[in-house]
């Protein structure tokens, strides 16, 4: 059984925030991501803030490059088990569809 793959998505960092870049990454490819430890810098027109990751795992794609822009709910990077397969990490990229607010 593989283990579970999820999202880091372009958090709303305020009441009228509709996009934002990330700033920094603080975790490379293929390192521990502990949830509620800073996983990047988001930055707004008006903030830049730390974005705690809300999962625990290993950070095995950066989709976002520093930045760029994108929308709230946009998908910035995959948080999975290290026994998922690289062509899963592929297809639930390519199948990622944002939440609607």
């Amino acid at each position: 059984m593989t283990g579970r793959i999820s999202p880091l998505t372009m958090p709303k960092l305020g009441l009228t925030m509709k996009e934002g870049s990330v700033a920094a990454w603080h975790v490379a490819p293929g390192g521990t991501v502990t949830e509620g430890e800073p996983v990047a810098d988001i930055e707004t027109s008006k903030i830049t803030a730390a974005y705690d990751a809300p999962v625990s795992g290993v950070l095995r794609r950066q989709v976002a490059e520093c930045g760029q822009t994108l929308p709230v709910g946009a998908l910035i990077g995959v948080v999975a088990d290290s026994d998922v397969p690289d062509a899963a990490i592929d297809a639930f990229i390519a199948g990622f569809k944002p939440m609607e607010d």
